[in-house]
């Protein structure tokens, strides 16, 4: 595409017809791809689950004196040169300065804004609105710094490659095109009279005039006298409430209940369960014998999160946090150091989370990392504070995928309510990287420990 001529074409158009809607192409300043080394200087610009794309744009091409309730849309037009894996990306505004290049890591951003359709083909425009960005830029300038694209949360696995400005052979760079609103027209003139409107179609018709006569009684002296046979209520017995019969089967039905006196139960009789603690003359039901006795089931909500793992015949297991801590944070603290946090199995994510902290802790001052967001969270439940949570290990990841995630069956399928993402565990690979697990397919793998993955804290009991 020759982005320059785009450019002059809009303006021409625009300079010809002053009084109309007008469209301006805001021209694209950097773009490139969070990567280490910088990509600043690529040809193509990748969109990956730990992989994001910066764009920046001009708004200097605006006409002078344009705001916010000038523009009507605004367009953000892109080149998808491949799609390695269909899905959809979303833009979220920068909220720190970046530079082409020399950015290695992502600056900080703020909500999505804007979200695509699903991208499933390569060589092939597509356009995203942003207009809701773009008004924020015009009315607040040093508001624009640039968008951050990614994979939509709805499908975290897309994987899609665009042209940078500086792929110069195929000229696809990116631009928003914005459109202006154009002046309100001139009243109309006021229209003629209509003509009358044809007649109504007739009302319905009267109600009927009062009962003269009733089941064969004819009225006499405006009233009429029923007896119990006129209406078929022969049978009815006028006696007493006491002396009044019962039939065979409301006296059979009366006959299969329990005397309120020394009643004997048959069948599976359910009862309420008493609350904890409570020590009276109250029938105890199984539920509540359970519960004294501390014996816990997968997906119990218990000790501050849901249980995902029993044994010892439910008296001891593991429980999760019932929210993420973080929805995007890296394993490391800013540099590569081994651990030696290889710990798997259950109860090995506590020791590997101490040793992490312990570790890493030092490498940045201010920093934070997985295993420090749940080593630091707490959780008070009817007046009880649990703080004794760590970064699971990839067993103990596993086991929360496959009894209360979306690898459980039902009906505890996801009954933690986990994200369709990927979750960082306490099992470190090597120096550089470390385990996680895909929370849509459960595949488990490890990757670089300076991604931003989701985290969800574990506790024993």
């Amino acid at each position: 595409m020759n982005f320059p001529n785009i450019l002059r074409i809009v303006i021409l158009l625009a300079s010809l017809s002053p009084l109309a809607a007008q469209a301006v192409v805001i021209p694209l300043t950097a773009d490139t791809n969070v990567a280490l080394p910088n990509a600043g200087a690529a040809q193509a610009i990748n969109i990956r689950p730990a992989t994001k794309a910066l764009l920046a744009f001009d708004l200097s091409t605006l006409p002078v004196g344009i705001t916010s309730s000038d523009i009507a849309k605004a367009t953000l037009v892109f080149y998808v040169k491949t799609v390695p894996v269909s899905g959809k990306i979303q833009a979220s505004p920068v909220t720190q300065a970046w530079n082409e290049t020399t950015v290695t890591a992502a600056p900080s951003q703020g909500a999505a804004a804007a979200s695509s359709a699903i991208i499933s083909r390569g060589n092939t425009y597509f356009a995203l609105d942003v207009t809701n960005l773009v008004l924020d830029w015009v009315d607040i300038p040093a508001n624009n710094q640039g968008l951050v694209l990614e994979p939509d949360s709805s499908t975290p696995a897309a994987s899609i490659t665009l042209d940078s400005k500086e792929a110069i052979q195929t000229s696809h760079p990116a631009y928003i095109e914005i459109a202006l609103k154009g002046p309100a027209g001139a009243v109309g003139a006021k229209g003629d009279k209509g003509d009358k409107g044809d007649t109504g179609a007739p009302g319905l018709a009267g109600a009927n005039g009062l009962t003269t006569s009733v089941n064969g009684v004819t009225q006499i002296a405006g009233a009429i006298t029923l007896k119990t046979t006129h209406i078929g209520l022969g049978n009815v017995d006028n006696t007493s409430d006491a002396n009044k019969p019962v039939s065979t089967a409301t006296q059979n039905a009366l006959a299969g209940k329990a005397n309120l006196a020394s009643p004997t139960f048959t069948g599976v009789p359910v009862a309420p369960t008493a609350t904890a603690g409570t020590n009276t003359n109250q029938l105890a039901t199984t539920a509540f014998a359970s519960n004294a006795a501390g014996i816990h089931a997968i997906g119990e909500s218990y000790g501050g999160g849901k249980v995902f793992y029993v044994y010892d015949g439910g008296r001891h297991g593991l429980i999760a946090a019932t929210t993420d801590q973080s929805t995007s944070i890296p394993w490391y603290n800013g540099t590569y150091r081994v651990t030696g946090t290889t710990g798997d199995g259950v109860g090995a994510g506590a020791m590997n989370t101490a040793m992490i902290v312990a570790t890493q802790i030092s490498d940045t001052l201010a920093g934070n990392f997985a295993a420090k967001v749940c080593a630091d969270y707490s959780v008070t439940v009817d007046g009880v504070t649990y703080g004794d949570w760590y970064l699971p290990s990839k067993f103990e990841l596993n086991l929360m995928y496959q009894n209360i995630g979306p690898g459980a069956a039902a009906p505890l399928t996801n009954a933690g309510g986990f994200a369709a993402a990927l979750y960082w565990g306490s099992s470190e690979y090597d120096g550089s990287n470390a385990w996680y697990q895909y929370f849509v397919s459960g595949a488990q793998n490890n990757n670089n420990k300076r991604y931003a993955f989701y985290v969800r804290a574990a506790r024993a009991f």
